[in-house]
């Protein structure tokens, strides 16, 4: 059975990312997949270095410096410089981002005064649990083999019996229905 040292030795992994550069360049779908699968983790790790935030948004980091290079990739030489190409999209990513948070901050800061009315924290952690609790079985399993088991993407998929990123799409669209539902209930 091959492991990560065989798909990095043939180009497959991370390691024979330039490889793909023309492919994706093209709009190849496949390779895109690749490149991503490739540079996930590595991604993902530089967007906690460079952000220090939860990983709600450097997985957000992530998904728009994927975005970026679907849309802008060109054929790369040398997987040197596919390295410096992707912390640079992966930087100006989590920047435009952590400016964007802070735009709208300021705004709800601006527009927003607290009232007595407002749930305290209590009942929103109250409330969060009914919505877990209410959540269909297999979501409410790979939430809690995440979150509460502190597992990898990869290892919740796994054990959930798909992979991880079908457990990262997932998880985003968990976590955005519960965002708009705490909008909605004025919980969030």
């Amino acid at each position: 059975m091959p492991d990560a040292t065989d798909s990095l030795r043939d180009g497959r992994g991370a390691g024979g990312t330039a490889r793909l550069t023309p492919a994706v360049s093209r709009g190849d779908a496949a390779a895109m997949a690749e490149f991503y699968s490739a540079w996930f983790e590595r991604a993902y790790g530089l967007a906690r270095a460079i952000t220090r935030r939860d990983e709600s948004f450097c997985l957000d980091v992530v998904q728009e410096a994927m975005l970026r290079v679907a849309r802008r990739m060109k054929a790369m030489g040398s997987e040197a410089d596919v390295e410096r190409w992707m912390a640079r999209v992966v930087h100006t990513a989590a920047l435009d981002l952590l400016r964007r948070e802070s735009r709208r901050a300021a705004r709800e800061r601006g527009a927003h005064a607290p009232t007595a009315a407002e749930p305290d924290v209590a009942e929103r952690v109250e409330w969060l649990r009914a919505q877990i609790a209410a959540l269909p079985p297999e979501d409410a399993g790979l939430m809690r083999l995440r979150y509460w088991g502190d597992r990898t993407l990869d290892e919740a998929g796994g054990h959930e019996g798909m992979s991880g990123g079908a457990a990262h799409g997932r998880i985003r669209r968990v976590l955005s229905r519960l965002r708009r539902l705490a909008k909605e209930n004025d919980h969030g």
